[in-house]
């Protein structure tokens, strides 16, 4: 089921890339610089700026993230806590 959803889901979000990409070509641009008139050029722009987006997030995970055990024994959860009842 969850396989099925799934494509269905990537099936429509193409669909719907496609028609925008499509109409892309239809609209009138009143380009201020050179370069933007380019037919498809905010769709590039965009999934650069995405790709870019994902590549800085896994950096910046491995800067950022903390080993699992950094708090050590003086966690609130640590498995070694003594159980009250």
């Amino acid at each position: 089921m969850t396989n099925y959803i799934t494509r269905s889901v990537l099936i429509v979000l193409g669909l719907i890339c496609i028609g925008l990409a499509a109409v892309d070509l239809y609209v009138a641009r009143h380009s201020s610089l050179g370069f933007d008139s380019i037919p498809f050029f905010y769709c590039v722009l965009g999934f650069i700026a995405y790709a870019a987006l994902i590549f800085m997030a896994k950096a910046l995970r491995r800067v950022i993230s903390r080993p699992e055990n950094y708090y050590g024994l003086q966690a609130i959860d640590s498995e070694s806590e003594a159980k009250h009842d």
